[in-house]
């Protein structure tokens, strides 16, 4: 199973966003990617967004956790959305980390209709509604005493 992370960081009523053109039409996607062997899912993420957009990220709680099924195309995905919740510096596509032709910043009111990936606007959209109060606590190292 592919584990892919990523985090939503909410300012004025927008979400931060990665757009694409897939099959013709406007796409967008959550920062973030996959995780390699052995890399802790919170370092992956800030890997991921200072490597194709520029900045320093400060990752909060588990939002949202999500299962995308086997396809021909792509292996069964665990995805895994933190909240961001500070970014230090500009946002802006490197071209040389991603294929993603530009940042933008979507509407939380239009998240539900958004093709977003992972396909989770409608859930991302309740979520920001109720003020982002809930979440999963995130705990590092699980096995940390080590009985097993």
């Amino acid at each position: 199973m592919r584990v892919r992370v990523s985090a939503v960081f909410e300012r004025e009523q927008e979400i931060l966003c990665m757009k694409y053109i897939y099959g013709g039409k406007e796409v967008f996607a959550l920062p973030g990617g996959g995780v390699d062997k052995d890399i802790p899912l919170q370092e992956a993420i800030v890997n991921e967004w200072r490597s194709e957009i520029g900045v320093k990220l400060d990752v909060g709680e588990i939002i949202l956790i999500g299962e995308a099924p086997a396809t021909k195309r792509h292996p069964q995905t665990l995805h895994i959305i933190f909240t961001a919740l500070e970014i230090m510096g500009t946002p802006k596509i490197r071209p040389d980390s991603t294929h993603s032709l530009d940042i933008a910043w979507v509407s939380v009111k239009k998240l539900p209709k958004t093709p977003l990936y992972p396909d989770v606007g409608k859930q991302l959209y309740e979520y920001l509604q109720e003020g982002g109060g809930r979440s999963l606590e995130f705990i590092g190292n699980c096995m940390e005493r080590g009985f097993w």
